[in-house]
């Protein structure tokens, strides 16, 4: 992993996956008003993949129930995420992988609830 390092909660967990790969996507809205499709960008998001990962950094991987620090720092420059680890599998090629992604807030997510009943005048 030339250039790389990746720190985990505050620890150095550079020497513990053969490579790592990250992304900062955007969610993107589309709508379609009849004559065009626009589209609109939302929140950027994080993700991030171990490749060939020890057994330390596949002891991270709980369903994403636990909150992490990740910090990866690349030629000078620095990116910091709250991170879940929410899965481990193995390719047909036999390659190891763990998939983290940006933490999320459910208390703030986009959710129905119940409107409060109109008073009765």
């Amino acid at each position: 992993m030339d250039g790389y390092r990746i720190e985990i909660d505050g620890e150095d967990f550079t020497a513990e996956c053969e490579e790592i790969s990250f992304a900062t996507k955007r969610l993107v809205y589309e709508e379609d008003n009849g004559r065009s499709r626009m589209s609109f960008l939302g929140p950027a998001g994080f993700q991030l993949t171990l490749i060939n990962p020890t057994d330390r950094v596949r002891a991270l991987v709980d369903d994403g129930r636990a909150t992490r620090t990740v910090k990866i720092v690349a030629a000078g420059n620095s990116i910091t995420h709250p991170t879940r680890f929410l899965k481990e599998w193995t390719t047909t090629d036999g390659t190891r992988k763990v998939f983290g992604a940006l933490a999320w807030d459910s208390d703030r997510d986009a959710k129905w609830v119940d409107e409060p009943q109109l008073a009765e005048a």
